[in-house]
């Protein structure tokens, strides 16, 4: 049940009743056609795309890289030897993918049959659960808990079934943003040696913070994916890789030989010459924040002032899940966010948790994220009041 677009004659808007992916793609082919439209919703830091095209000039100017190399089976060698310098783990723990959703994938078809059991963070991005599914895995929610969406060990003890086969999280929390301490981490292993159930987990939003480590390289309990795609916002190049116990790379190559089909010969050798000299795209998702996060915290502090919205704003990263004070239903708040105000913000219940909207930060220019900011809080004002 696709909505009108609040302009005469535009096309369909977002359908907040799809999944979240056909939500993304119907919303940012809504936006094209709407030059006012307020997109809030993106959680991915926007393309560096001076930068990558300097990349691609150095690997084919003149001749062709050497890192122009056969990805078949483990990846590219020199994206496995980057990623595993990165981490201070060896070679052999490491197998590379085309995104950090297909290591999992990966990961999943080598240690879950058919009829298995996982435990997936609840609220969660919908891909965890969607992958699992596709697995022929049953799923247990592992509560999550608002404001501050830390992981209790025990709740994993009391959830542990004699056919759990893995734990999947996520590190930055998404949607909320919250990080995985590293005092939890530690209780997490502890965990998984009591359990014997391995605890994979998507870090494809990890690079955010400062201190954060690999989670496979504090032992082999842990099973670590990760990306270019959301903090060097290099969705172009389609990289990814999984880490973990050399045994547990052993189980995924076995289970597929050929290992990840998906994986460009051409993307990943430009991708391990970005793995070998990040310090550019660290600059740059940096200053990206450093521009929006202070604009971001004001608008905030505001809306939250006014009583429209309830959560602490994290401390990294470029999304924030705030409560919407006194709604429940925030596919339809989003769904009137968009066809009264051209606003796009993702509706909590995309992720198990309804009466939430997730805020992304990461793409947009101050300017414009501002003045997207304003028109949500003043829309926000008018849907309380109308109620």
């Amino acid at each position: 049940m696709n909505f009108p677009h609040a302009a005469e004659g535009r096309g369909p808007g977002p359908d907040p009743d799809d999944s979240y992916s056909r939500w993304v793609r119907t919303a940012m082919k809504a936006a094209a056609t709407a030059p006012d439209a307020a997109v809030l919703f993106d959680s991915t830091i926007r393309e560096p795309t001076d930068l990558l095209a300097s990349v691609v000039r150095r690997a084919f100017d003149g001749g062709v890289t050497d890192r122009y190399e056969s990805v078949f089976a483990e990846g590219n060698p020199y994206v496995v030897a980057a990623v595993a310098a990165r981490h201070g783990v060896s070679a052999d723990q490491v197998i590379g993918a085309t995104g950090a959703t297909s290591a999992m994938a990966l990961v999943l078809k080598a240690l879950v049959s058919p009829g298995d059991n996982v435990l997936i963070e609840q609220p969660c991005f919908d891909l965890l659960t969607s992958q699992a599914r596709d697995a022929g895995a049953t799923i247990t929610a592992l509560p999550r808990r608002a404001p501050d969406y830390a992981v209790v060990a025990a709740d994993i003890v009391k959830l542990v079934r004699p056919n759990t086969r893995l734990v999947v999280l996520t590190q930055l929390h998404n949607p909320s943003g919250s990080e995985l301490s590293r005092a939890t981490m530690v209780e997490l292993a502890a965990v998984s040696r009591q359990t014997g159930v391995p605890i994979l987990i998507d870090e494809a939003y990890a690079d955010f913070i400062d201190d954060g480590v690999c989670a496979a390289r504090l032992g082999p309990e842990f099973i670590s994916v990760g990306s270019l795609t959301k903090v060097q916002g290099l969705f172009a190049l389609k990289c990814g890789w999984a880490v973990a116990a050399p045994e547990i790379i052993a189980r995924v190559q076995a289970a597929t030989p050929q290992g990840d089909y998906g994986v460009s010969k051409l993307t990943h050798a430009v991708a391990a010459l970005v793995l070998e000299d990040r310090a550019p795209f660290e600059a740059h998702w940096r200053a990206v924040l450093a521009e929006a996060r202070p604009v971001v915290e004001g608008h905030v502090e505001a809306m939250a002032a006014d009583g429209l919205i309830e959560g602490v704003l994290p401390k990294a990263g470029c999304m924030y899940f705030p409560r919407v004070v006194g709604v429940e239903d925030t596919r339809a708040l989003a769904k009137w966010l968009w066809s009264e105000h051209e606003v796009l913000v993702a509706a909590g219940e995309f992720f198990g948790q309804g009466g939430h909207v997730r805020i992304g930060f990461g793409g947009g220019r101050a300017k414009t994220l501002d003045a997207g900011l304003s028109r949500l809080h003043a829309a926000l004002k008018a849907y309380r009041a109308r109620r």
